[in-house]
């Protein structure tokens, strides 16, 4: 909940234009999104600004709007019931009575941040946290400037727990996002190499990371993956580490929770957790192997907060990955088809191999897109993917033209130059798969992941018999386009 008070709090040049509601349900920056009750914030973007919006906000159901344009400069806005709030920023004013908001509540705030995994994490965690307490935590990957005051303002007196993605793609941002969220509990899930090429080197990455832990509580417990070399010296170098609770979760010996004897097949993931002189089995039906650290780090969060491991464990047993994560969908009795397709950074593109590496099949046809945000370090890494999907493979295909030195880097690894194929977008790698199938006999894998906007989850649409009918080979829109409005499938 956000109130007017909030906004007067946070902003010292705030004017109340017109005051009808006091407080709001939460708030929305897209009309789209309106459902009633809410403070509408008009943001101004390099293409569409908020503001030429806010009219049509109120009539679907806004009672509140936050503007920065004079009020004779939105006339259509005058005689419209609804609370109008004039600030100098919008953006500014609604992260700055977000954080107003978080501190006018009394819940526990967990902070997920890392290079990989955060979404997972955050789902697996608030399974756990669900089983007894009233829990908030945002909504698809709103982790950026805009969706971490927006979690925030959906803060209601009744949550005792709220649970908050933050990333970055450029220095400083975490510790801007994470000084509004104030967490209790905070948690790195690894330092890898996405965005790195907005960083000066990984050193400076991992910085930027654990900045998280320097906005944490006083007294709170700080959760890191103790196998990460990088991110364990880097916390533990941190000036509030010792007056902090670190906790290390791990495969490898000497993490406070590890999972050993992990085992991946279709079904899902399935191991032990050895915590508190316990040895536990678990099992979720998400499959990979690297989905053992999201269980960990979530048992490790009910854990500070009084849920014993064992029932933590019992709480993920059915819990399935988010959509676009690793998510096995079965074609036929032929063909299993892995659909990581929500996006693609090295380290994630190296676990998904793993993934396919590990899973039964005759042919195991890699779909990769290019990575974006790289930089410097772009060549370096698409090669050391290639490398790894030589021997994770029978078949790869990438997509886009930033993808060479990942073709480069697997057939340098020893996979045959006539088993890597170059296609210019999904739909056309979704064609060069069925030839590829249709050239093989026995059972077959197919992986599709790439940089959200290649959209790689056409392989999967076209492998399931649906038409995607799209002239975009690349597509600013930030969804699965088996959610898109605009893109028919049948």
């Amino acid at each position: 909940m956000i109130q007017v008070g909030d906004v007067l709090a946070a902003i010292e040049d705030a004017e109340v234009v017109r005051r009808n509601a006091e407080s709001f349900g939460r708030a929305s920056v897209d009309t789209r999104d309106i459902t009633g009750g809410e403070l509408f914030v008009a943001i101004p973007g390099p293409t569409r600004d908020g503001h030429d919006f806010a009219a049509a906000a109120v009539r679907a159901g806004a009672t509140g709007v936050l503007i920065s344009r004079a009020l004779a400069d939105t006339p259509e806005l005058a005689d419209l019931d609804a609370t109008v709030i004039r600030v100098p920023d919008t953006l500014i004013a609604l992260q700055e009575a977000a954080r107003h908001a978080r501190g006018r509540s009394t819940a526990s705030v967990v902070a997920v941040t890392g290079s990989a995994g955060k979404t997972t994490a955050k789902t697996l965690i608030a399974q756990v946290l669900t089983a007894k307490f009233e829990i908030l935590a945002n909504k698809a990957s709103f982790n950026n400037h805009l969706g971490v005051p927006l979690t925030l303002a959906q803060i209601e007196p009744g949550h005792s727990h709220v649970i908050s993605e933050i990333g970055t793609n450029h220095p400083g941002e975490i510790g801007h996002l994470a000084g509004l969220v104030g967490p209790d509990v905070a948690l790195v899930t690894n330092v890898g190499f996405a965005h790195l090429g907005n960083f000066a080197d990984q050193q400076e990455l991992a910085l930027e990371k654990t900045d998280i832990f320097n906005h944490t509580r006083p007294g709170g417990t700080w959760i890191v993956n103790g196998d990460d070399e990088l991110l364990t010296r880097t916390t533990l170098a941190l000036p509030g580490a010792a007056q902090a609770t670190v906790v290390r979760v791990g495969f490898e010996a000497g993490n406070d929770l590890r999972a050993v004897d992990v085992e991946v097949d279709e079904h899902g993931t399935r191991g032990v957790i050895e915590v508190d002189g316990q040895s536990l089995p678990f099992s979720i039906a998400a499959a990979g192997r690297h989905f053992g650290y999201a269980v960990m780090l979530a048992v490790a969060v009910g854990r500070v907060y009084g849920i014993a491991p064992s029932e933590s464990i019992e709480a993920l047993r059915g819990v399935q990955p988010p959509a676009g994560r690793a998510s096995l969908r079965r074609v036929d009795d032929q063909l299993l088809m892995i659909d990581d397709s929500y996006n693609g950074s090295p380290d994630a593109m190296i676990g998904s191999l793993d993934l396919l590496a590990a899973l039964p099949g005759q042919v195991k046809v890699a779909v990769l897109g290019q990575m974006g945000e790289l930089g410097d370090f772009s060549h370096e890494l698409h090669t050391r993917v290639g490398h790894k999907a030589a021997s994770s493979v029978t078949d790869l295909i990438t997509v886009g033209p930033n993808a060479a030195p990942l073709q480069a880097g697997a057939v340098e690894k020893g996979l045959a130059a006539e088993q890597v194929h170059t296609a210019g977008s999904a739909m056309e790698a979704f064609e060069q798969v069925k030839a590829v199938l249709q050239d093989h006999d026995g059972t077959a894998v197919v992986l599709a992941k790439g940089a959200r906007a290649m959209h790689m989850e056409r392989v999967y649409l076209g492998l399931a018999g649906h038409t995607v009918a799209c002239a975009l080979t690349s597509c600013p829109l930030y969804i699965n386009c088996a959610d898109c409005p605009k893109l028919a499938t049948g």
